[in-house]
């Protein structure tokens, strides 16, 4: 025994020499699939080691924690609830004999565990040929695995451990209906502890049953877009209150208000120019005031001081640029 041992020892230390960077290999996001699968561990001391938080579980995003795990384990490992392990050991190991464990994990760090190992065999024998884990092992939640020889923690001290994770689906208030509402993708990353929506644009709401069109901000000239988040997809509107004056056909806010439609330059004689919040009167010969709205006296605003009237005729100012000589 202590042969077979030994060669496992040198077996290990060739492989791990040049392995040892293991980088496990992670797919994410996980996106929950519908059909439930048999998912297949290989309990082997040569690859798929990793022995740091970060070769275990790659960068968490912005505000996830690290796993605080350095120490050699095989890859961790991800179900759905519903999915069905198989285990089985390499040759190597199988010809060397081990049980398989479940631990707490304190024990699962520590390789040590004082509890009653009966009641923790995964398997009730050492563990020969593939094999299915019984549904209590792999319930939601984390589950810690270890691996030893005849009680003796060497094995499970040189990375024969494993975490399992296994996560259930928060993407639907009940079985009969899609999931997210089918408005978006149900998902999940190593550092989330389930399955939830990410909605798709314009949607949100925890199953993304509700719809919101002012998330493309239609408003345009800095209006404000209210929407009634309706869940019913014949009724989403929303409206536009648009800022002064401004307003549109399509209401949208697109629209200058055309002051000069009020008609603001009296007499009927002016030329309006429209601008954004304003407008410009060009009044007739004898007349001036924002509006036109005064009558110049062109007898007292003559120019160059030049009389109108000759040979002593007195100027009488008219309507405009009017003027009588009497």
């Amino acid at each position: 025994m202590w042969v077979s041992f030994f060669c496992l020892i040198v077996i290990y230390t060739a492989v791990h020499i040049t392995k040892c960077q293991t980088v496990c290999n992670r797919q994410e996001p996980l996106e929950w699939n519908l059909n439930k699968h048999t998912i297949q561990m290989n309990w082997t001391l040569i690859g798929k080691l990793c022995k740091s938080d970060f070769e275990c579980w790659g960068s968490p995003g912005e505000g996830q924690v690290r796993q605080p795990y350095n120490f050699p384990q095989l890859c961790p490992l991800q179900l759905q609830h519903g999915d069905k392990l198989l285990m089985y050991a390499d040759e190597t190991l199988k010809s060397y004999g081990i049980r398989l464990f479940n631990v707490s994990r304190e024990d699962f760090e520590s390789c040590i565990t004082n509890a009653d190992l009966k009641n923790q065999f995964v398997f009730p024998h050492k563990i020969k040929e593939s094999e299915h884990v019984e549904a209590k092992w792999i319930t939601p939640g984390h589950h810690y695995f270890i691996a030893l020889h005849e009680g003796d923690s060497q094995l499970c001290k040189l990375g024969l451990r494993l975490n399992v994770t296994v996560k259930t689906q928060l993407c639907r208030a009940s079985p009969f209906l899609r999931l997210c509402s089918g408005n978006g993708l149900c998902r999940t990353d190593f550092y989330k502890g389930a399955y939830h929506c990410q909605c798709h644009h314009n949607y949100f709401g925890r199953f993304c049953e509700r719809f919101d069109a002012c998330l493309d901000n239609p408003c345009q000239n800095k209006g404000v877009c209210l929407s009634n988040g309706s869940t019913d997809p014949k009724d989403r509107t929303y409206k536009c209150l648009c800022p002064p004056h401004f307003t549109g056909k399509r209401l949208h806010c697109e629209s200058n208000i055309d002051e000069c439609m009020s008609a603001p330059c009296l007499h009927g004689r002016c030329s309006c120019v429209d601008l954004i919040d304003k407008y410009a009167c060009f009044c007739l010969d004898g007349f001036t005031g924002k509006t036109c709205e005064t009558d110049i006296d062109i007898c007292k605003d003559t120019s160059f001081n030049v009389s109108l009237c000759f040979n002593g005729a007195t100027c009488i100012d008219g309507e405009g640029s009017n003027f009588t000589c009497m």
